[in-house]
């Protein structure tokens, strides 16, 4: 399956200004608790103008037991959401992508920090950044 960088790019950057801009300080709770995880998801879906209810029913979909993944797992939904028009065009392999994801999220201190914080490594978070792309272009 292949996977388009633009949703993979654009789920990185929502992922470095939640977790680092605004929502910096309550990342600890998004982490630990489902439910303020799934009401985050939902407000940074209305952010980027894309359905709320969306990314929430991303969230509670997502293959992952840990709260840290689920919500990754859903900024990556809604990434792949904001792109749709580049769903079938696109350009990289899962593999691929998943390293691309790893590279940006590594180039990025702040989210690397943040990610350290919670035992998430940038490997895993690139996983559960491209699962939910993928989901949103399936």
């Amino acid at each position: 399956m292949v996977v388009e960088y633009a949703g993979i790019l654009a789920a990185v950057t929502l992922m470095a200004a939640t977790l680092t801009g605004a929502y910096g300080q309550n990342v600890a709770a998004v982490f630990a608790s489902s439910s303020v995880g799934l009401a985050a998801a939902g407000k940074a879906a209305k952010a980027q103008k894309v359905s709320p209810a969306g990314a929430k029913a991303a969230y509670k979909r997502a293959p992952y037991s840990k709260n840290a993944l689920r919500y990754l797992y859903a900024l990556g939904w809604i990434g792949g959401t904001k792109n749709p028009g580049q769903c079938g065009l696109t350009l990289l392999g899962q593999g691929a992508a998943r390293e691309q994801a790893a590279r940006d999220i590594r180039s990025s201190a702040k989210l690397m920090a943040q990610l350290r914080k919670r035992a998430v490594s940038a490997a895993a978070a690139a996983g559960a950044v491209t699962r939910g792309v993928v989901s949103a272009c399936a």
